[in-house]
């Protein structure tokens, strides 16, 4: 995770010196205020994957185990501005969250492989007979051909 220093004009106006410094130090600086970030070239693809995943977090939708057969809630997400291949993830802590902002890992739609994060082994089986079992739908739902009703509707648990 990139480390964002929030700022505001009125702050970088009262100390430029600390707006240079943080610059030197190559922090990205989010000024609040204007809704603008400065941010060394190096990190400016990071830092568009890592805002592309957060804009993610409200289209994402949460199935827990009635419906997936997965011990650990799955979140689902369409593609929005990301770059990476088709994912799902999985709740790691706490298990049972609907909310994807806690402790997650995830596994690549394609081929099963963990791409993010760390799975206990019987997590990880589950996960991928999952995408197995639903691998079509959710690639229709991650190239948005599908709605999320149709997703529900068409997933199967293990």
């Amino acid at each position: 995770m990139t480390t964002i220093i929030s700022s505001s004009s009125t702050e970088i106006m009262a100390d430029p010196q600390r707006f240079l410094d943080d610059m030197r130090a190559r922090r990205i600086i989010d000024l609040t205020d204007l809704g603008y970030m400065i941010a060394p070239k190096a990190q400016i693809v990071g830092l568009a994957d890592e805002l592309a995943e957060q804009e993610l977090l409200e289209e994402m939708v949460s199935y827990r185990k009635d419906v997936t057969g997965v011990d650990n809630t799955i979140f689902i997400s369409p593609k929005g501005n990301t770059r990476h291949a088709p994912r799902i993830k999985l709740a790691i802590d706490p298990p049972h969250t609907v909310d994807p902002r806690g402790k997650t890992a995830s596994v690549a739609i394609g081929d099963g492989t963990v791409v993010a994060g760390d799975i206990p082994p019987r997590l990880l089986e589950q996960a991928r007979r999952f995408i197995d079992v639903n691998r079509e739908a959710l690639l229709d739902y991650w190239e948005y051909r599908i709605d999320t009703e149709a997703l529900r509707q068409r997933l199967k648990p293990v």
